[in-house]
Protein backbone atom coordinates (compact mmCIF):
# COMPACT_ATOMS: atom_id res chain seq x y z
CA UNK A 1 0.00 0.00 0.00
CA UNK A 2 1.49 3.63 -1.24
CA UNK A 3 0.65 6.35 1.22
CA UNK A 4 1.86 9.75 -0.25
CA UNK A 5 3.02 12.69 2.01
CA UNK A 6 4.21 16.46 1.38
CA UNK A 7 6.98 17.63 3.35
CA UNK A 8 7.63 21.49 3.35
CA UNK A 9 10.47 21.29 1.26
CA UNK A 10 7.59 20.33 -1.32
CA UNK A 11 9.69 17.15 -1.61
CA UNK A 12 6.81 14.02 -2.11
CA UNK A 13 8.02 10.78 0.12
CA UNK A 14 6.65 7.38 -0.68
CA UNK A 15 6.24 5.38 2.50
CA UNK A 16 6.06 1.90 1.45
CA UNK A 17 3.69 -0.52 3.46
CA UNK A 18 3.75 -4.20 3.25
CA UNK A 19 0.31 -6.06 3.16
CA UNK A 20 0.06 -8.84 5.79
CA UNK A 21 -3.13 -10.01 5.23
CA UNK A 22 -2.32 -13.04 3.64
CA UNK A 23 -2.67 -15.78 6.77
CA UNK A 24 0.32 -18.46 7.27
CA UNK A 25 -1.81 -21.09 5.75
CA UNK A 26 -2.59 -18.88 2.63
CA UNK A 27 0.97 -19.09 2.17
CA UNK A 28 2.00 -22.11 2.76
CA UNK A 29 -0.65 -23.32 -0.10
CA UNK A 30 0.99 -20.40 -2.52
CA UNK A 31 4.21 -21.71 -2.22
CA UNK A 32 3.12 -25.27 -2.41
CA UNK A 33 1.25 -23.99 -5.84
CA UNK A 34 4.53 -22.59 -6.88
CA UNK A 35 6.97 -25.49 -6.12
CA UNK A 36 8.03 -27.48 -8.91
CA UNK A 37 8.42 -30.80 -7.83
CA UNK A 38 10.83 -33.28 -9.49
CA UNK A 39 9.34 -36.18 -11.58
CA UNK A 40 9.74 -39.71 -11.38
CA UNK A 41 13.59 -40.84 -10.92
CA UNK A 42 14.80 -42.86 -14.15
CA UNK A 43 17.65 -43.93 -12.36
CA UNK A 44 17.25 -47.71 -12.27
CA UNK A 45 16.10 -49.22 -8.91
CA UNK A 46 19.66 -51.03 -8.03
CA UNK A 47 21.47 -47.34 -8.15
CA UNK A 48 19.08 -46.05 -5.49
CA UNK A 49 18.83 -48.73 -2.88
CA UNK A 50 22.07 -47.93 -0.11
CA UNK A 51 23.28 -49.82 2.73
CA UNK A 52 23.72 -48.45 6.23
CA UNK A 53 26.47 -46.53 5.30
CA UNK A 54 25.32 -44.32 2.68
CA UNK A 55 27.32 -46.92 -0.53
CA UNK A 56 25.07 -48.39 -3.40
CA UNK A 57 24.12 -51.87 -2.87
CA UNK A 58 25.74 -54.84 -4.76
CA UNK A 59 23.07 -56.27 -7.34
CA UNK A 60 23.33 -59.26 -9.45
CA UNK A 61 22.15 -60.01 -13.10
CA UNK A 62 18.61 -60.78 -12.29
CA UNK A 63 17.95 -57.17 -10.74
CA UNK A 64 19.60 -55.28 -14.25
CA UNK A 65 17.55 -57.36 -16.03
CA UNK A 66 14.01 -57.05 -14.29
CA UNK A 67 14.39 -53.24 -14.53
CA UNK A 68 15.05 -53.43 -18.41
CA UNK A 69 12.06 -55.36 -18.22
CA UNK A 70 9.74 -53.30 -16.49
CA UNK A 71 11.11 -49.83 -17.98
CA UNK A 72 10.92 -50.95 -21.43
CA UNK A 73 8.73 -49.37 -23.66
CA UNK A 74 5.09 -50.71 -24.64
CA UNK A 75 6.37 -50.91 -28.41
CA UNK A 76 3.24 -50.38 -31.23
CA UNK A 77 4.32 -53.05 -33.55
CA UNK A 78 3.02 -56.55 -34.52
CA UNK A 79 4.66 -59.46 -32.92
CA UNK A 80 5.69 -62.81 -34.71
CA UNK A 81 4.16 -65.72 -33.37
CA UNK A 82 5.72 -69.44 -33.34
CA UNK A 83 4.50 -70.24 -36.53
CA UNK A 84 6.46 -68.18 -38.87
CA UNK A 85 9.92 -68.36 -36.79
CA UNK A 86 9.65 -72.05 -36.90
CA UNK A 87 8.67 -71.45 -40.92
CA UNK A 88 12.10 -68.88 -40.98
CA UNK A 89 13.98 -71.06 -38.97
CA UNK A 90 13.55 -74.12 -41.39
CA UNK A 91 14.24 -71.74 -44.57
CA UNK A 92 17.42 -70.43 -42.59
CA UNK A 93 18.91 -74.05 -41.84
CA UNK A 94 17.74 -75.16 -45.39
CA UNK A 95 20.04 -71.94 -46.91
CA UNK A 96 23.01 -73.02 -44.18
CA UNK A 97 23.30 -76.73 -44.50
CA UNK A 98 22.45 -77.31 -48.18
CA UNK A 99 26.21 -76.01 -48.64
CA UNK A 100 27.79 -77.79 -45.82
CA UNK A 101 26.16 -81.36 -47.37
CA UNK A 102 28.25 -80.18 -50.95
CA UNK A 103 31.35 -79.41 -48.89
CA UNK A 104 30.71 -82.28 -47.27
CA UNK A 105 30.62 -84.58 -50.39
CA UNK A 106 33.51 -82.82 -51.84
CA UNK A 107 36.07 -83.09 -48.65
CA UNK A 108 34.58 -85.91 -46.22
CA UNK A 109 32.67 -88.26 -48.51
CA UNK A 110 30.58 -88.68 -45.68
CA UNK A 111 33.12 -90.87 -43.62
CA UNK A 112 31.57 -90.39 -39.91
CA UNK A 113 33.67 -93.15 -38.44
CA UNK A 114 36.64 -90.86 -37.70
CA UNK A 115 35.98 -89.41 -35.17
CA UNK A 116 38.47 -86.21 -35.86
CA UNK A 117 36.17 -85.55 -39.08
CA UNK A 118 32.95 -85.73 -36.49
CA UNK A 119 34.73 -83.27 -34.41
CA UNK A 120 35.59 -81.10 -37.01
CA UNK A 121 31.76 -81.18 -38.77
CA UNK A 122 29.94 -80.38 -35.49
CA UNK A 123 32.47 -77.12 -34.85
CA UNK A 124 32.37 -76.07 -38.38
CA UNK A 125 28.63 -76.16 -38.36
CA UNK A 126 28.30 -74.69 -34.42
CA UNK A 127 30.40 -71.61 -36.03
CA UNK A 128 28.80 -70.97 -39.86
CA UNK A 129 25.47 -71.24 -37.88
CA UNK A 130 26.35 -68.51 -35.15
CA UNK A 131 28.46 -66.54 -37.71
CA UNK A 132 25.12 -66.57 -40.27
CA UNK A 133 22.73 -65.46 -37.08
CA UNK A 134 24.85 -62.66 -35.76
CA UNK A 135 25.51 -61.09 -39.19
CA UNK A 136 22.19 -61.33 -40.64
CA UNK A 137 20.35 -60.25 -37.59
CA UNK A 138 22.47 -57.46 -36.51
CA UNK A 139 22.62 -55.91 -40.31
CA UNK A 140 20.80 -52.96 -41.55
CA UNK A 141 18.01 -55.93 -42.86
CA UNK A 142 17.60 -57.04 -38.90
CA UNK A 143 16.94 -60.40 -40.08
CA UNK A 144 18.00 -63.80 -41.46
CA UNK A 145 17.24 -64.87 -45.18
CA UNK A 146 14.03 -66.62 -43.47
CA UNK A 147 13.04 -63.91 -41.82
CA UNK A 148 13.14 -61.52 -44.75
CA UNK A 149 11.11 -64.04 -46.65
CA UNK A 150 8.37 -63.40 -44.13
CA UNK A 151 9.12 -60.12 -43.79
CA UNK A 152 10.45 -60.24 -40.11
CA UNK A 153 12.86 -59.11 -38.36
CA UNK A 154 14.48 -58.88 -34.81
CA UNK A 155 14.69 -55.34 -32.71
CA UNK A 156 15.94 -54.58 -29.20
CA UNK A 157 13.53 -53.42 -25.96
CA UNK A 158 13.33 -50.04 -27.96
CA UNK A 159 12.70 -50.73 -31.21
CA UNK A 160 15.87 -50.38 -32.36
CA UNK A 161 18.79 -52.61 -34.58
CA UNK A 162 20.61 -54.82 -32.08
CA UNK A 163 24.15 -54.89 -32.16
CA UNK A 164 26.30 -57.99 -33.55
CA UNK A 165 27.40 -58.91 -29.56
CA UNK A 166 24.13 -58.78 -28.68
CA UNK A 167 23.27 -61.09 -31.85
CA UNK A 168 25.91 -63.26 -30.90
CA UNK A 169 24.19 -63.59 -27.24
CA UNK A 170 20.95 -63.57 -28.94
CA UNK A 171 22.15 -66.86 -30.86
CA UNK A 172 24.00 -68.70 -28.03
CA UNK A 173 21.51 -68.76 -25.54
CA UNK A 174 19.03 -70.34 -27.76
CA UNK A 175 20.21 -73.43 -25.97
CA UNK A 176 18.48 -72.60 -23.47
CA UNK A 177 15.22 -72.31 -24.55
CA UNK A 178 15.65 -75.49 -26.59
CA UNK A 179 17.41 -78.04 -24.05
CA UNK A 180 14.49 -78.51 -21.82
CA UNK A 181 12.28 -80.11 -24.25
CA UNK A 182 11.80 -76.29 -26.02
CA UNK A 183 9.89 -75.23 -23.22
CA UNK A 184 11.91 -71.78 -24.12
CA UNK A 185 10.70 -72.21 -27.51
CA UNK A 186 6.79 -72.65 -26.82
CA UNK A 187 6.63 -70.07 -24.30
CA UNK A 188 6.05 -67.79 -27.05
CA UNK A 189 2.70 -68.61 -27.68
CA UNK A 190 1.95 -67.96 -24.12
CA UNK A 191 3.79 -64.56 -23.44
CA UNK A 192 1.94 -61.44 -24.65
CA UNK A 193 4.99 -59.90 -26.70
CA UNK A 194 5.90 -63.69 -28.38
CA UNK A 195 9.09 -64.07 -26.89
CA UNK A 196 11.03 -66.93 -26.59
CA UNK A 197 13.44 -67.38 -23.19
CA UNK A 198 16.52 -66.11 -25.22
CA UNK A 199 14.45 -62.89 -26.32
CA UNK A 200 13.72 -62.28 -23.03
CA UNK A 201 17.24 -62.56 -21.76
CA UNK A 202 18.86 -60.69 -23.84
CA UNK A 203 16.23 -58.25 -24.79
CA UNK A 204 14.93 -58.47 -28.51
CA UNK A 205 11.84 -58.85 -29.55
CA UNK A 206 10.83 -60.44 -33.47
CA UNK A 207 7.97 -58.36 -35.27
CA UNK A 208 6.44 -58.37 -38.41
CA UNK A 209 8.10 -55.84 -40.47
Amino acid sequence: MLNWKKQKNGLLIINLKLNYSLSNVELKYFQMKRKIYPGPSSTPFFVEDRDVLGQPKRTNVLQRFKHKLISAPDLKVTYAGLGKRTIAKLIDLTIVFIPLLILEMILFKFNYMNKDFNTYRFFIIIVIWIFYNSVFESSVYQATIGKLILKLKVIDLSGNRISVLRSFFRCITTIISILPIGLGIWYITTDRKKRAWHDLIVGTYVIKS
